[in-house]
């Protein structure tokens, strides 16, 4: 009978060890009884994770500096991208500025007409526009709507010149 006993133990912790995984030996996931320690030990699965961790290391030491690449790369672009919504803001201000000018010299000289005021008003709308677009849009869309206003500006001015 005791031998019996004995068996039925012995063949339980056998059992265990062969139902345990490398997985399921992981202390992170869980807190393993007791029986699953014996069976990770039996099994060899506790060996077969350490042995696994050096590539894991390796691995994510691997991905580590293919995030690091990114990050730098993601900074390379921010820096590029707030140099140019400097410039782009810079160029605004130039266009207000000239603008301001303009429509001052006019109402000093008594020049300014409804149509004058008008054309002048559009501009204004357009600069603002063009202020306040979306971070998000593509530099090519942010240089092409300046490039439109700097354009109206000069057919302002041109058809000014002109006597209008």
């Amino acid at each position: 009978m005791k031998n019996i006993k004995k068996l039925l133990l012995l063949s339980s912790f056998v059992l265990t060890a062969c139902t345990t995984t490398p997985d399921k030996c992981d202390p992170s996931i869980s807190d393993p009884s007791f029986f699953d320690k014996l069976g990770c030990v039996a099994s060899g699965s506790y060996e077969k994770r350490a042995n696994a961790k050096p590539q894991e290391i390796k691995e994510l030491a691997a991905q580590q500096k293919e995030l690091s690449q990114s990050v730098i790369e993601l900074e390379k672009q921010r820096s590029t991208l707030v140099a140019d919504r400097a410039a782009r803001l810079a160029e605004m201000d130039k266009i207000n500025d000239k603008l301001a000018s303009l429509e001052a010299s006019l109402r000093q000289k008594n020049a300014m007409t409804k149509e004058l005021q008008s054309k002048i008003n559009n501009v204004k709308s357009s600069a603002n526009e063009v202020k306040n677009i979306d971070d998000d849009a593509s530099i090519m869309e942010k240089k092409a709507k300046l490039a439109q206003l700097q354009k109206q500006y000069d057919e302002l001015v041109d058809q000014m010149s002109q006597g209008f």
